[in-house]
């Protein structure tokens, strides 16, 4: 007998992997305007986190007495091949990586994001939702040998995420109610697809509250303000459909807020514009042609966030950094390293120019900061070297 799962994660379940910028950071804005991030994913929303769970030990003990939660660390990314261009004609964010790229007026990030992941699967739903996530672009590779469009992956330092498991209602009211009596003044928003039905339930403690309407859907659950018990929505039978955990069930931290309501907001059309392919891609230095072949060309922006735990709150404080920018490419041609390596110990500044479909990005004075090692070898057709440069700013111009 084989001990074989039959609901393991898969590649080929359905997700709708969608974003929407904040206004305030952690805080989803009201009738949220979704967009999606690509048209193709290379990979759903991946999240991981840390309670920074801590053992307790007394004098003289051996055994431990109480684990102990801190402050939370979360961290999410998504990869998807690229279709937008980073910046629009006015050179504000279009595509979401644009966001992790462009610095405001004083210096921080354009936006921070609320990321929402549904997947489906043998009628029920599962949600990942992440709010207070700055981005950082770790990587956008082209690479000539493959037809595909480039990749984009993003990763992000998120304030707040969690998970929710929602089993789908059949055409009937549902019930509310909180496992804590103290939750009175809070209003759980339930939504079907598309934001209808849509209907706001004030929370009576543990006395279970019956909606006026009938689901055949739950796609949103929200609440105004955190609780301190469970919520707990069920169907018509008594049956639990979904459980918004409230802070007594993580130590005291934050509670569940749940998946952001619709209301009067969308969610993501397809982009529909052609994708981002590097084969007629051209990148040019310091005015001239790169080298004699471009094998392949990326680059990343890290922002320098710095997390710091903070009195009252299980959410982590995210500051913005220095930002730090690397190109990097793979090229050949004769001579290339010794001329490579000059410019090296000299310090030279040139712009690199990589022209998209979309528009050109230029990195300004850029040096050469790792020269790659060349052979040639025995019998070696061709040598390559990886280089890696480090500009001093980014610069976009849409077409």
């Amino acid at each position: 007998m084989t001990n074989q799962a039959t609901q393991a994660d898969t590649g080929f379940r359905n997700h709708r992997v969608e974003f929407v910028r904040e206004d305030e950071p952690g805080v989803t804005p009201a009738d949220p305007e979704f967009e999606l991030f690509s048209d193709t994913l290379e990979t759903a929303l991946v999240w991981s986190a840390d309670a920074q769970v801590e053992a307790q030990r007394g004098l003289g003990d051996y055994e431990i007495q109480n684990h102990f939660t801190g402050a939370e660390d979360h961290q999410v990314s998504v990869d998807y091949h690229l279709q937008r261009f980073f910046v629009d004609d006015s050179g504000n964010p279009l595509d979401p990586a644009g966001d992790a790229i462009v610095r405001n007026a004083e210096g921080g990030i354009r936006s921070t994001h609320t990321v929402v992941d549904r997947a489906e699967y043998d009628g029920a739903r599962t949600f990942v939702v992440a709010r207070g996530a700055y981005p950082n672009l770790s990587d956008l590779s082209g690479d000539p040998s493959t037809a595909l469009p480039m990749v984009a992956s993003l990763e992000y330092e998120a304030k707040r995420a969690r998970m929710f498991r929602v089993e789908q209602p059949a055409g009937e009211t549902l019930t509310v109610r909180s496992t804590s009596s103290t939750d009175t003044s809070q209003t759980l928003t339930v939504e079907g697809d598309g934001a209808s039905p849509s209907e706001e339930v004030m929370l009576d403690g543990t006395t279970a509250v019956t909606t006026t309407e009938s689901f055949d859907s739950i796609d949103a659950f929200e609440l105004d303000s955190e609780t301190d018990g469970d919520v707990v929505v069920e169907n018509s039978s008594g049956d639990e459909l979904v459980r918004l955990r409230g802070t007594d069930s993580y130590d005291g931290a934050i509670g569940d807020l749940g998946v952001p309501a619709l209301g009067a907001g969308s969610h993501s059309d397809a982009v529909g514009s052609s994708y981002e392919h590097f084969l007629d891609d051209y990148i040019s230095q310091d005015g001239g042609q790169m080298a004699a072949e471009v094998r392949s060309a990326s680059f990343s922006v890290d922002n320098g966030y710095e997390k710091s735990a903070v009195m009252g709150t299980a959410e982590q404080a995210i500051h913005v950094g220095a930002q730090e920018l690397e190109f990097s490419a793979s090229v050949a041609g004769n001579f290339a390293h010794h001329e490579n390596l000059t410019d090296h110990l000299e310090g030279n500044e040139f712009d690199l120019v990589w022209e998209m479909d979309g528009g050109t990005v230029t990195f300004t004075n850029a040096v050469l900061t790792g020269t790659g090692d060349v052979g040639p070898e025995a019998g070696e057709v061709i040598s390559t070297m990886d280089n890696t440069f480090q500009p001093k700013s980014v610069e976009f111009n849409a077409n």
